[in-house]
């Protein structure tokens, strides 16, 4: 190879590098775009065909001009596709964000968007400090402040059901409840990861346990679901205590919202009401030793900054998994994969 196809090779590198890298520094329009295509209601007022951006801005009380320019904007991220006459229609990328169907984003949409946007502005004073946002700004880390905003609680637990729907239909059919009379969600939000084990196991029963801001509200979700007269609705902190005499205890992405002490102290609770025979399961992603640039490792690297700037937590890797359950008098016995990330750690009392 010559100096001169050499220095153009080099040329023709910086060039997709730089491109690659623009595109990343400038991703935060999309979650934008997306929220306030969400907080419009854009999803729903498509939901039965094309509509004008004429007819779109009447709805949503928009100016029409600067609303086309969201739609095409959301047509460059197939979202929407644009037809004749600034006609718009749903795809079904786009169908996601419509509230209520399988697979939905629309609440985790408008939440990025708005409640933890400013928080993301933060990041560098969490790397400085190695404390959450909401540690700087209230003094603790945890989830109190919604027990005095209910527009906050309710987005906040609609958008973890959203996030949680897959994960929770995987742990309902890859993990074998056969033979269990009871079991405890803690920190269950609305009650769709337990929802959805109650219907794949219709003889066993429930109990959700949460701060107020989630229990005053999940009724209509397990009602929705056709198990509440199998579940009982317990509110309390997890710090204090956990309800006793389950067969097991589920722990779906709470660990990796505390630091290493307060998890330690979560799973103590749960060991001391454990039988000799009883199961936790830890339902978590599971970082790697080592981060690659694939979008498997984004996803985990992603959320264990999230959990930097907003809880104080972080993400682990089964072997630090493995360490808080040790401390805990607790040892695995099977790891579950659900698919993604995501994997059930089953542990039983030593």
């Amino acid at each position: 190879m010559t100096t001169h196809e050499s220095s153009s090779e080099t040329v023709a590198q910086n060039v997709d590098a730089r491109a690659r890298l623009l595109s990343l520094i400038n991703a935060n329009w999309t979650t934008q775009a997306l929220s306030v295509a969400t907080r419009l209601r854009l999803p729903e007022l498509l939901r039965d065909g094309p509509q004008t951006v004429d007819a779109l801005a009447q709805a949503t009380r928009s100016h029409g001009p600067s609303l086309a320019r969201l739609l095409r904007a959301l047509t460059s991220i197939d979202v929407v596709t644009e037809s004749t006459h600034e006609r718009f229609e749903l795809t079904t990328v786009g169908a996601l964000l419509l509230a209520g169907v399988p697979g939905s984003l629309a609440a985790w949409a408008e939440f990025c968007g708005t409640r933890s946007w400013t928080t993301w502005g933060r990041l560098i004073e969490s790397v400085r400090t190695g404390d959450s946002i909401r540690k700087q700004t209230s003094g603790s880390d945890g989830f109190h402040h919604l027990e005095d905003d209910a527009q906050g609680a309710l987005l906040f637990n609609r958008a973890m059901v959203d996030l949680t729907q897959p994960v929770a239909l995987a742990v309902a059919r890859k993990v074998d409840f056969s033979g269990m009379r009871l079991i405890v969600d803690v920190g269950g939000g609305y009650g769709e990861l337990l929802a959805s084990v109650l219907s794949e196991y219709p003889l066993l029963r429930g109990i959700l346990f949460d701060l107020a801001h989630a229990t005053s509200s999940a009724s209509s979700r397990l009602t929705a679901a056709g198990v509440e007269e199998r579940c009982k609705l317990v509110t309390g902190s997890f710090f204090d205590a956990v309800p006793e005499g389950a067969d097991a205890y589920l722990l779906k992405s709470v660990l990796h919202d505390w630091d290493n002490d307060q998890a330690v102290q979560i799973l103590h609770n749960c060991r001391r009401v454990m039988s000799p025979n009883g199961k936790l399961f830890v339902i978590e992603r599971i970082a790697p030793q080592h981060f690659s640039d694939s979008s498997h490792d984004q996803g985990i690297a992603r959320s264990d900054l999230n959990m930097l700037v907003g809880t104080g937590g972080c993400e682990r890797t089964e072997a630090q998994y493995r360490e808080l359950l040790d401390v805990a008098k607790l040892r695995i016995t099977r790891m579950h994969a659900l698919g993604g990330p995501y994997c059930a750690i089953e542990s039983a009392p030593i």
